[in-house]
Order: C-alpha cells, then structure tokens, then sequence
C-alpha cells in the first residue's frame, strides 16, 4: 500500500546532529563500562561470536564502538513488508513514507450494545475486517489482546490464526504467553498464509519483536523470538522497553541514552546470528506517572522522545516504527488531542509505520469506531505532509491571469476542475455543513463512525483464499487437541 509522502517527512527531530553525536557516545560509554546483564546462553554465544567481553561467566557482555559500528554496517537501510498475495498490499519501511497501522487492548467496547466487556474470538475476526476495509491502515496488530472465550495456552495461535484467514494486509507480532509451541506455531501459520515456508521467506508479510528488558537486560524469551523471526525471514524491530523514572532515567536525554544502548546491543545480536537481516528501531518509551504508578503513553514526553529515536535511527542509517497510543479511557477529546498531535509528530520525522489506530487507554481498550474516525485523521495527516508543491501547473499564472480582476470567478475553469480533488481533501465523516443546516439535525460524529463501522462488518468478506483458510484451521484443529485435549 502506498504510504503517506511529501517535504514534510523527515522535517522535524528534537535533537541536533551534535546532540545525536553526544547520545551515541554516552549510549557507547554506557556498553562499554557497564555493559548488559545477559540471561540466556545462546545469546552469551552469540555476543562472543561478535568479539565482545564477556564477563561473570557470560553473564555480562560488553560491547566496544567498533563491534557496535560493524553491525550497522550489515543493516539494510530500508525494506519491505509483503501483502500477502496482492503487491498492491507491500509497503516500505525506510525513511520517506508514512505508514499507520491498529493496534490492540485487553477490553472492547462494544458499538451494537455500548458494553465495555472482555474480547472475544468473533471481536478478534472483526476487528481484522475492519482494518481490512479502512484505506489508510497500512497494517494490522493483533485486533485484542487477549480472547477470553478461548483457552489462554492457545490464545496466540488462535489470535494470529484469524487476522491471516481474514486479511492480507502486512501485521506485526510481539512477545505473548511464552507457551513452550507458541514460536514453531506461529511461524508455521505465518508460513500457510504465505503460501509455504519459503515464500514467507521470500516475501514476509509481518515484522517481528525483539525488546531489551530495561534496565540492560537481554531477555532469553526475545532471545527466542529473535531466533525464530531471523530463521523464518521475518524482519525484526529492536528496542528497549524503558519506563522513564522506573527502568529508566527521569530525564528525556537520560532515557534516549539508555535506550539508545539497549538497542544497539540487540542491533549486535541479530547482526550477529544473522548478518544482513533487515531491522528497524522502535519507539515504546511511557514515563511512569508519579501519581499512580501507572505507565503513560499519552504525555508530549513520549511522543518527543520517540521522535529522538527516529533521529537516531536516521544518523545509524537504519528505518524506524513506533507505538502511539493514549491514556483516556474514553472516546473523548483527550483522546482526539493526544493521538492527532502525537500521530503528526511521528509523521513529521519519518518514523515508517506507526502502531496507534482504534486503540487508547495503554492497550487496555479498543473500538471500531474510533478505529474508522483514526482512518479519517491518518488522511488528514497524510495531507499536511504533502506541503505546498510548487511547479507551474500548480502556481496557476495564467489561470490568475486569465480570471481576475472581480467579477471573475474560478468555478467554471477547467484547471479547478482538474485540481481540486488533488489538492484539497474531501473528508467523509467530518462536518463541513452550514451551521444552521447542522443545528436543524445532524449526525454525531461517533455515530457516523458507528454507522461506518456496522456497514463494513456487514459487507466485507474476507479476501484470503478459502484454501488457504481451510489449511489454518486445519493447523489449529491440531493446535487445540494438543494442547488442550
């Protein structure tokens, strides 16, 4: 799927140049004198292979700046996720082109009933259909985040098993239950829906999860994960799980160091078992609110700090992604602001897809609705990027020329006609009616957004083949008898 371009991608970074040199050097400083706690054995193996120190039996690994900088030189400075099945689905992960996708929560508000409830596997297929349907969703996440109707050691099977039977849009994956199947599994149903092993190889569909467990931890479930995802072909995005002034500093600088360092100690490790796989750097950096002990995604600290680990990955010469999320529990107006201007903000400095639509309340809560009206902010942001574009058809001289002075009027000429829908958005959901014609009777906006997200549900058909379907269900048949009996 096409991204979002324009000038304006790419335009806005918190931190200088200079300021990125400083952040690489003390993120080094930090790798080198303190290094990071290593858990599991196979990653102690792998950081040795690479050359580091390793110390206290390979339970520290440190890492010099130049081991650090010849894993970079193995980094491919951009790639692609694969539609599966449909070309017009890929999209670029690099640094030109903007790209959105859903992202998931543990509760639903259902839009039929207005129950706020626990998911289930028919709002797991649902949730998929919509992201299918919506125009400006790039990619999906998982829709919930847990199924309760479903037995939990299954849980991610069945998850992963009905968004590849109801989309071929690209998805991602982290880390869920840790089930001793989950890796094989999923990889094998990742594999149906792309037609077999080797062509999830050839063109993987998803991007895949490795997190440092803060403060400098290498996690030996991400160790397996990263085995898993860098065997399959599945491009990895790496990063630090940090929470400012719990796991990490309280300070915006202080945690960009640490989580500069934590991730370039994973960009080693993959680049280390296998050179040349494709990565990017991530964002999911919450601060803890003070007051309640809670994480917070929805503070301008996130948002800006985010964007200084896309002006990293920028200097490093590799893509970035990110989470975007809110912390209102409601379809509200602080929802609106924390999204738009932290969405905008991502988009400004390139980060290449963005996980945030119809999700809110730190991945406690989704809707459809709100996903439909994010379909609808995603589109406004995709225009402000564009800028003004200046060339002559569009500077129009002769057209100026040609109509002024009063009473001429532009209404009648072709060149309105031929530009006007190219440059100006014609939203479906946002009001632009006279107010009193509003005032007599309108439509809600979240009711437009219920109507929207009814009419979806009712018309939209999966687009996977029914082979390819029969083929994950059969697979899931065996995960169930084996694992619940």
């Amino acid at each position: 799927m096409k991204g979002f371009t324009g000038k304006l991608v790419g335009s806005l970074y918190p931190i200088t140049e200079e300021e990125c040199k400083q952040i690489h050097k003390s993120a080094v400083r930090v790798l080198e004198e303190g290094g990071m706690r290593c858990d599991d054995e196979r990653a102690a193996k792998m950081f040795e292979r690479a050359g580091c120190r390793i110390e206290q039996d390979g339970k520290l690994i440190k890492f010099s700046e130049k081991i650090i900088m010849e894993a970079f030189d193995k980094c491919p400075g951009n790639f692609k996720l694969h539609g599966r099945h449909d070309p017009e689905l890929d999209i670029n992960i690099g640094h030109d082109e903007v790209h959105f996708a859903t992202v998931t929560g543990r509760y639903i508000e259902d839009f039929r009933t207005g129950e706020r409830r626990q998911a289930t596997r028919q709002d797991a297929i649902e949730g998929t259909r919509i992201g299918d349907a919506l125009e400006n969703v790039h990619g999906l996440y998982k829709s919930v985040m847990w199924i309760y109707d479903e037995p939990k050691i299954c849980n991610s099977q069945i998850l992963v098993a009905e968004q590849m039977k109801n989309t071929n849009k690209t998805s991602t994956w982290v880390y869920n239950t840790g089930a001793e199947h989950e890796i094989p599994d999923l990889i094998k149903i990742w594999g149906i829906a792309a037609g077999g092993a080797e062509a999830l190889k050839e063109r993987p569909h998803l991007i895949g999860h490795v997190i440092a467990n803060p403060p400098r931890v290498v996690d030996v479930n991400y160790t397996s994960w990263l085995i898993g995802f860098c065997d399959a072909g599945i491009p990895v995005t790496v990063y630090s799980a940090l929470m400012g002034g719990a796991t990490g500093p309280a300070t915006l600088a202080g945690m960009l160091v640490q989580i500069m360092a934590e991730t370039l100690a994973l960009v080693v490790q993959v680049q280390t078992y296998k050179p040349g796989h494709p990565l990017a750097f991530c964002s999911f950096n919450p601060s803890m609110d003070m007051r309640t002990g809670l994480w917070s995604f929805g503070n301008p600290e996130y948002g800006t700090v985010g964007t200084g680990i896309a002006a990293m990955a920028r200097r490093y010469g590799v893509p970035c992604v990110g989470f975007c999320i809110c912390d209102s529990c409601d379809t509200d107006q602080q929802t609106s602001y924390e999204k738009a201007l932290k969405l905008y903000n991502y988009a400004l400095s390139g980060i290449a897809l963005t996980w945030d639509i119809g999700g809110m309340a730190g991945f406690n809560f989704v809707t459809w609705p709100e996903m439909v009206l994010e379909n609808e902010v995603a589109s406004f942001i995709g225009q402000y990027l564009k800028g003004i574009r200046v060339d002559e058809a569009r500077m129009a001289v002769d057209e100026i020329l040609q109509v002024g002075p009063l009473p001429g009027s532009y209404l009648n000429r072709r060149h309105t006609r031929d530009w006007y829908r190219k440059e100006f958005l014609i939203p479906e959901l946002s009001n632009r009616d006279f107010f009193e014609s509003w005032e007599r009777g309108h439509t809600e906006l979240q009711e437009k957004a219920k109507h929207k997200a009814a009419k979806i549900l009712e018309t939209q058909e999966s687009p996977v083949k029914p082979e390819i379907q029969k083929e994950i269900d059969d697979y899931l048949d065996f995960v169930v008898k084996r694992d619940v009996g």
